[in-house]
C-alpha cells in the first residue's frame, strides 16, 4: 500500500495539499509531539524505544541507514520494527568500521522517505525512549522536515542515560556499554539498530522497575529528567 501511495505522492510538489502520504506523516508527527501521553501513569503508558544507525554524526550531511523501534506496554515487549535504509550516497568506510553496514547490504532497500511513514505509524501514541536519544530525534526531525515538511521537534522523550542518573545519582557514566554491564544485560549485534534498541529496552525496563517506587506519573518522571538535564547542561 505504502509504495503505491508514495509513488503517487512523489509526482506532487512537496507540501502540496492532497498528498496522502505527507498528510498521514504529519498527522502521526503531531500525535507523537502531543504531550497528552504525559497524563498517563507509568503502568498505563506505552513506550517506544528507538535507535538509529547513520552514515556519521553530522546532522546536516549524514543520513539514516538502519532504523529500529521496540514497543513496550506493561513492562513487556509487544512489537518490533526493524529496517535497513538505502542512503543517497555510499556509506563512508569509517562508518562501516563502527556498525558493519555496507553498501551491498543496503541495495534494493527502501529510502528514508519510504521508511518514515511506517516508522511513525509504528511509534503511534507512545512516549519515545532511547539512549542519548536527542541525536536520534534530531536526525528524524531533519528527515521529516526535508521529505514531508513537518517537524518532530518538541516530542516528549525519556533518555536511559538520564534515567540511570536518577537511579544512581553519583554515577557519571553515559555509555550504553557501561549501563549494560551495570544491569548485567547482553547485547546481540551491538551497533546495529535492532540490537541496540532491544538492549536499551532491557536497560529501560530495569530502570523503570527501580524508579516506580518514586515516580508513578509519567509527567513527574519526565519533569525530573528534564530538571536533571538542565542542571547538568546535557
Amino acid at each position: 500500500m505504502w509504495k503505491s501511495l508514495f509513488k503517487s505522492a512523489q509526482r506532487r510538489v512537496k507540501g502540496e495539499r492532497g498528498d496522502p502520504v505527507a498528510e498521514f506523516v504529519c498527522r502521526k508527527a503531531d500525535q507523537i509531539r502531543s504531550s497528552a501521553v504525559l497524563k498517563l501513569s507509568l503502568s498505563e503508558a506505552t513506550f517506544c524505544v528507538v535507535d538509529l544507525e547513520t552514515t556519521g554524526l553530522d546532522l546536516d550531511s549524514d543520513v539514516i541507514i538502519n532504523a529500529a523501534a521496540v514497543k513496550v506496554k506493561s513492562r513487556q515487549i509487544t512489537k518490533i520494527f526493524d529496517t535497513f535504509v538505502k542512503p543517497p550516497f555510499p556509506v563512508p568506510p569509517d562508518s562501516i568500521q563502527w556498525h558493519g553496514i555496507t553498501d551491498t547490504m543496503l541495495e534494493n532497500k527502501p529510502t528514508i522517505a519510504e521508511v518514515l511513514p511506517e516508522l511513525l505509524r509504528f511509534i503511534g501514541p507512545s512516549i519515545l525512549v532511547g539512549h542519548h536519544i536527542n541525536f536520534d530525534l534530531r536526525m528524524l526531525d531533519r528527515q521529516l522536515r526535508r521529505y514531508y515538511d513537518c517537524p518532530l521537534e518538541g516530542a516528549p522523550w525519556l533518555d536511559t542515560m538520564l534515567l540511570h542518573k536518577l537511579v544512581m545519582e553519583n554515577n557519571t557514566s553515559t555509555r550504553l556499554d557501561d549501563l549494560l554491564m551495570t544491569y548485567c544485560i547482553d547485547c546481540e549485534q551491538r551497533h546495529r539498530a535492532l540490537g541496540d534498541a532491544i538492549a536499551t529496552t532491557r536497560v529501560f525496563l530495569r530502570i523503570i522497575q527501580e524508579l516506580s517506587t518514586s515516580y508513578q506519573s509519567l509527567n513527574d518522571l519526565y519533569s525530573a529528567q528534564l530538571d536533571l538535564s538542565r542542571k547538568e547542561n546535557l
